[in-house]
This record gives C-alpha cells, structure tokens and sequence, in this order.
C-alpha cells in the first residue's frame, strides 16, 4: 500500500473543495460528511485513510463549551480505541513551552508522520467519527486524506465544514473529483469551488 503525498508537489494539483458558505446551523459537519460517505459509499473499502491525526488531551474536552466538550470527549474515546486517533498530553511529551523551537519542531514531526490504514478495516461509524471530529474537535491536531488509490484522488475534510479534493500526479481522475464538488455545491448552505489543473 503506497501513496504519494508528499508536500503536495509539483505533480500533485488542488483540484476544489466546497465549504459553508452561509452562517453555521447545527450539524453542518454531520450533512458534510454524510454526504461524503454516502456519495463514496461503494468505495469506501477500497480509499486508504491517510492520517497523522492525534488529540492533544490537555485540550480535548477544555474548549469551555459543556455539550460541545462532552461530544468531543466522547468522539476522541472512541476514535482512540477504533485504532484512529492517538492521545496524549502535549505538555509530557513536549514540554511546557509551546513558543520554544524544540516544542515547534517536535508537534512539527508529529503532525507529519502520517500512518496509512484500509478504509475496509475500519466501520464506517468510526470514519465518519475521524472525519466530523477533523472538522469540529478542540486540541485534535494532524493531516486527514481519504485516498482513492484508483483514481488518485485524496479527499481531504476541512474545519470549514466541507472537504478538498487533491489530485495525485498526471493521471488523477479529474472528472470524478469535478462530479463529487459538483454535487456538493446542491447541498443546502454549502458551495464549491472547483479548479482545472494547468496542463503545461
């Protein structure tokens, strides 16, 4: 199993992504990524999960919110024991200075080693758990591609509450990443923007 995503370089292009494009109503992530899940649903088990994704527990369940940190606890927990997610303290591990070099550098390399996992091995409540927690979770921190190594396409969620679309070298499948943010943009309070790669 191998993926290329390396910096996003030069052969790999941004492709669109759609996003809110009105005021956040309830559950905005949760229509997002159903859509996602629903659109890719004969898929799924097939994309590698592409992921550096880890909850840093000095702030997860802190953000100051009552219902919203109950939910965020409860989708770390279960992320972490589905095998998705790793937590710790950040303070342990890279001590108390967020603004010294050794600090910035060390969640630097935790945010770049990236663990690549089959979607088949995973239920589809706990994708769907990673991809609303990427977009909603206070102190969960990392990189998150669903990646369709068929069509090299890296789909990506994004906390305004929607998904990007990366394609990966010359031969990405630029139509079924054009189709996907197409169908997004019907989706009531969201709106696509969708790029055509330069061919030079």
């Amino acid at each position: 199993m191998s993926v290329n995503l390396s910096g996003y370089g030069a052969s790999n292009a941004f492709l669109g992504f759609f996003e809110k494009d009105t005021r956040y109503e309830p559950d905005m992530e949760e229509s997002a990524v159903n859509f996602f899940l629903r659109y890719f649903r004969n898929d799924l088990e097939y994309f590698v999960i592409a992921s550096s994704v880890h909850a840093n527990s000095d702030e997860v369940g802190h953000y100051g919110d009552a219902a919203d940190d109950q939910r965020d606890s409860d989708l770390i927990k279960g992320l972490v024991r589905s095998g998705l997610v790793k937590e710790f303290s950040y303070k342990k591990r890279f001590g108390r200075d967020p603004g010294s070099q050794k600090y910035s550098k060390s969640v630097e390399k935790e945010c770049a080693d990236i663990t690549l996992m089959k979607g088949g091995d995973f239920s589809i409540l706990h994708i769907r758990s990673l991809l609303v927690a990427k977009m909603v979770v206070y102190g969960l921190y990392g990189h998150c591609f669903i990646v369709s190594p068929d069509w090299n396409l890296a789909f990506y969620p994004h906390d305004d509450f929607g998904f990007g679309v990366i394609g990966l070298g010359d031969d990405a499948n630029i139509q079924v990443a054009h189709d996907f943010l197409v169908q997004a943009d019907q989706l009531p309070g969201m709106h696509s923007i969708i790029r055509t790669p330069s061919t030079n």
